[in-house]
């Protein structure tokens, strides 16, 4: 065999092995009783998903959807939602949603030829939201509401005398969250030292984070600290942070009271 053969020999043999490589086929998926959690609350397949940037500020890719259907799982939720003019299948963990309703979230996976067991069915393509919550998520003006109306109708209650379970372990120089909540105005621009255990954060949200804080003497309002400290849900902490009244930031995160700008003392 000469040398033009012998090259036409093996040009053939490549070609032939070639032609047996198809497409690869993507399975579809579902994500009931799954134990994965690769991305967010959800398993990922990177070959049939498309991730968002997570890290710009808080009003970039921001979804604000209407709710049109829901569908309940053992785990997750399914809705169809309407945003704009674009009406679409979004999927989160298991929660109350309301038909009507408007919510937010901006973490998604996009996911094609989905399947949900549970409600027999494939969705050609839905996006998996690792946190959705609701239009007024942060509005704790009608907590302050109802403890301002609380005190004005008590004003003739006996004293209630607290039990061991109710006693606080105050810092040096904090005050407790209940004499805020309890006369607002006089705090309002003022940097307070509160001390506290954090029962919740919002991380990284308009450049900042949201830290839930709960002293024991006012535990039915919401008190929240924005702060670029990290705190973890469980720890118990010492703030200084300025008081500000009726803040509205948009998208959802308005407060009657809230302290800003908070640092941890310890």
């Amino acid at each position: 065999m000469n040398l033009q053969h012998f090259l036409q020999a093996a040009i053939f043999s490549i070609l032939l092995i070639s032609c047996n490589n198809g497409p690869k086929v993507i399975k579809a998926q579902s994500i009931e009783n799954s134990s994965e959690t690769k991305s967010g609350i959800f398993s990922g397949d990177s070959d049939s998903e498309q991730k968002e940037d997570n890290f710009r500020s808080f009003s970039e890719d921001l979804h604000t959807v209407v709710v049109n259907e829901v569908l309940q799982a053992s785990r997750y939720v399914y809705l169809n939602v309407t945003e704009g003019n674009k009406q679409f299948w979004i999927a989160t963990s298991k929660k109350e949603i309301l038909v009507g309703e408007t919510y937010y979230y901006k973490r998604n996976l996009l996911k094609t030829n989905f399947e949900s067991k549970e409600n027999a069915r494939v969705f050609d393509t839905i996006y998996l939201v690792t946190s959705l919550v609701s239009k007024n998520h942060g509005d704790n003006s009608n907590s302050l509401t109802e403890i301002k109306s609380t005190q004005e109708t008590e004003t003739n209650s006996k004293e209630v005398i607290p039990t061991h379970t109710e006693e606080i372990i105050e810092h040096a120089g904090s005050i407790k969250i209940a004499d805020i909540v309890e006369n607002p105005k006089d705090y309002q621009g003022k940097t307070v030292q509160v001390s506290g255990e954090c029962v919740k954060v919002n991380p990284g949200i308009m450049d900042r984070n949201w830290i839930h804080l709960q002293d024991g003497s006012k535990n039915d309002f919401d008190l929240v600290v924005t702060s670029n400290a990290v705190v973890t849900e469980g720890t118990v902490v010492t703030m200084r942070a300025k008081v500000s009244l009726d803040r509205d930031f948009g998208s959802g995160y308005k407060f009657a009271l809230i302290l800003e700008d908070g640092i941890v003392v310890e």
